[in-house]
């Protein structure tokens, strides 16, 4: 067994970014134990052929500045400057993402759909998610893109999803709609619109600097039983068992509550009840550059599967080969979708179906493909998540366990906010 002694050591379960960055913040005082042979969480990237991609689009941003100069300087000189370049697949044509910054793109039947309905909007209380959309952005909006796009992000009827996470969509004022519909330009997401990325090495390269700091860390260590012995943790993984003083868990409440020993039943039964999306990536790497005019490209069409596509090499042109260049498509599924046990190449034909005409690619562009499937993605929030949230982390609370992280506090948290949590609860610990 290898004890920590410094009480105020902190044994971190998960190696993802919200792992790595609070045993940074923490130094010496922090261990991390992480279930895969490679660290990264949600921040792996992958290779094949010389094509870089990570799980998604992730780029780093913040409306929070001193923190995310600390987060880009972690890269050193592993670090790049992007402009968002996001369009919207719509009826045949691009519009300027978000949807309601480019309504002037629009048809004006639809343009005045959009506008009429957005000033008869009632703004008022709403009891699932369907409503606050329409609620808040008025019919023409919400019909024409909002209720499409989300039903495919969340696969389930959004009269069954609560509101708890709605701060994340954009606010705009009445002005901006208006001056949007007029064709005057406007930005959502403005904190968004520059972004940084690592040149080398995908979003990973982030992580890569993050394990140099961090020094204790084990990798192929699954948490497989935690007990409290003796005011201290004990986290075994087959014949290893690492204590410490302090436990902080970043990997989903699933996983921790099956290794937890002496978990009530109310307990584990609101656990199972927490709601995720897994996804599925289709990697397309094409023999030439065409692919870096865009950085992603949003797509509600329900025929078309995957809900979005990023364009990696826009991100950094090191992650492709030269001369090439990749599109990367993503699906949201639930964890018990017929389509996770689908062949990943009739996966690959039927995505790259949908999405040729819209990336502009044919069959005899393409040098390669890959499909990979990340069981935790998408944390969902359903009319029962705060009962059920409440129920399990009070409990661990209760226990003493500190929690971080989009699936280790369940919450769906952007990389800054999960930084920015890690940071906070190194203060307190």
């Amino acid at each position: 067994m290898k004890r920590y002694d410094d009480k105020r050591q902190a044994l971190i379960l998960g190696g993802g970014l919200s792992g790595l960055a609070l045993a940074r913040f923490l130094g010496p005082r922090g261990a991390v134990v992480e279930a895969e042979e490679t660290p990264g969480g949600l921040c792996r990237s992958f290779s094949k052929d010389g094509f870089v991609y990570d799980i998604g689009g992730h780029i780093l941003f913040s409306k929070d500045r001193p923190l995310l100069r600390t987060i880009v300087g972690w890269l050193g000189k592993n670090v790049r400057r992007g402009r968002r370049r996001n369009e919207i697949s719509y009826g045949g044509r691009f519009i300027k993402y978000p949807f309601e910054n480019g309504l002037s793109g629009l048809p004006p039947e639809e343009i005045y759909d959009c506008l009429i309905g957005y000033l008869r909007r009632t703004g008022g209380e709403a009891r699932d998610l369907e409503e606050w959309f329409v609620n808040r952005f008025g019919t023409g909006i919400a019909e024409k893109y909002l209720l499409p796009y989300n039903r495919k992000i969340w696969k389930r009827d959004l009269k069954d999803l609560s509101t708890l996470w709605v701060e994340r969509v954009p606010d705009p004022t009445l002005e901006e709609i208006v001056q949007s519909a007029m064709g005057i330009e406007t930005e959502g997401y403005v904190h968004q619109l520059d972004f940084f990325y690592p040149r080398r090495g995908g979003i990973e390269g982030l992580i890569a600097a993050l394990r140099r700091k961090v020094p204790n860390l084990a990798t192929g260590f699954r948490a497989e039983r935690i007990v409290r012995r003796g005011g201290v943790w004990e986290v075994s993984s087959g014949t290893r068992t690492v204590s410490a003083e302090m436990l902080v868990s970043t990997i989903p409440p699933q996983s921790l509550l099956a290794a937890l020993d002496c978990v009530p039943d109310l307990v584990r039964e609101a656990s199972r009840r927490l709601q995720y999306n897994s996804l599925i990536l289709a990697m397309f790497g094409a023999k030439h550059e065409g692919l870096t005019g865009r950085t992603a490209i949003y797509i509600p069409d329900p025929k078309v599967l995957p809900h979005r596509v990023c364009f990696m090499s826009s991100f950094s042109l090191l992650n492709a080969p030269p001369g090439r260049s990749h599109a990367l498509a993503e699906i949201a599924v639930p964890p018990a979708s017929p389509l996770l046990r689908e062949d990943p190449d009739g996966i690959a034909e039927r995505v790259f179906g949908g999405i040729k005409g819209i990336c502009d690619l044919s069959d005899r562009d393409i040098v390669c493909s890959e499909v990979r499937i990340v069981p935790h993605a998408y944390v969902v929030y359903d009319r029962d998540y705060a009962r059920n949230t409440r129920i399990v982390y009070g409990y661990l609370n209760s226990r003493g366990i500190k929690t971080l992280g989009r699936f280790g506090s369940f919450r769906y948290l952007n990389m800054d906010a999960c930084v920015r949590d890690a940071r906070a609860l190194a203060g307190r610990l």
